[in-house]
């Protein structure tokens, strides 16, 4: 489908209803962080054609840093929740397999009608309103979006980039560590997310978590790390120790170049 039929598709008279009601829907407490930034990549893309676009899962899952799965659970639950509405395409992409296909984001009049009395609220809670992380200046997507009109909303937690699946699959490969060790450097990268711009989340995880790896084993005189590092140390004392003896060496013979000159001098006539 050529991407002029999304104006066959749209669900929004203008760009600023589409971000108040994406907004509203972020703030819900039903979503979890997964389904939050699956719903923000869509809007991301679906802002030109005022509410819809054409896109892979595995885009989606790939932009984001997620599983196909995890993104699959995430449309499932926008989609039960009537805040998206998918439709598939049956037309053969290039390569041979299915077409994109086309995501929805539903107005509040769709979502409204499946809200049940008997839910508990979103708790209220006092202080300045905060833009959910789609609204954000350091998301990726804040040039797509202009958020000048946008009302004060509901404070919203900051997510985070570091999701469950990519924890939990980062954990699986990583054998050589305990599961402490492991929650307490998610912790460390967590916090340093909030002063960081991270790219990669799950680059990222590995890094701190090889780099843990590695400290541990230093500590163990009966590691290989350790012993690579001891053979490296007493490597290197060795050539600083040659190094030493040669300017040694050659001190000397420039001080006995430097006797022979004068005892020449002495010598002279003169």
């Amino acid at each position: 489908m050529g991407l002029e039929k999304l104006h066959e598709y749209t669900t929004f008279k203008t760009d600023e209803e589409l971000r108040e009601t994406v907004a509203t829907y972020l703030a819900d407490y039903q979503l979890n962080t997964s389904a939050r930034l699956v719903l923000e990549y869509i809007t991301a893309c679906a802002i030109q054609y005022s509410g819809a676009c054409t896109i892979y899962r595995e885009t989606i899952a790939e932009k984001i840093g997620m599983t196909v799965i995890t993104v699959a659970r995430a449309l499932k639950k926008l989609r039960e929740l009537k805040m998206i509405e998918i439709i598939p395409s049956y037309r053969r992409s290039i390569n041979g397999g299915r077409g994109a296909s086309i995501y929805q984001i539903l107005p509040r009049d769709t979502q409204d009608d499946i809200q049940d009395d008997t839910q508990a609220p979103p708790e209220k809670s006092q202080g300045n309103p905060l833009l959910p992380t789609l609204f954000q200046t350091s998301n990726p997507f804040v040039s797509l979006f202009f958020i000048s009109s946008l009302k004060p909303l509901k404070p919203l937690k900051q997510l985070s980039g570091f999701t469950d699946s990519l924890i939990y699959d980062v954990f699986l490969e990583s054998k050589q560590i305990s599961k402490s060790l492991f929650n307490k450097i998610v912790e460390e990268v967590k916090a340093k997310e909030q002063c960081t711009r991270i790219v990669n989340h799950k680059a990222y995880l590995r890094a701190a978590v090889a780099n843990a790896i590695r400290h541990k084993d230093l500590q163990n005189p009966e590691s290989d790390a350790s012993k690579k590092q001891a053979l490296l140390k007493e490597e290197m004392e060795q050539r600083l120790l040659v190094a030493a003896r040669k300017h040694a060496e050659k001190l000397r013979k420039q001080e006995l170049e430097q006797r022979t000159v004068d005892i020449s001098l002495d010598e002279l006539p003169f």
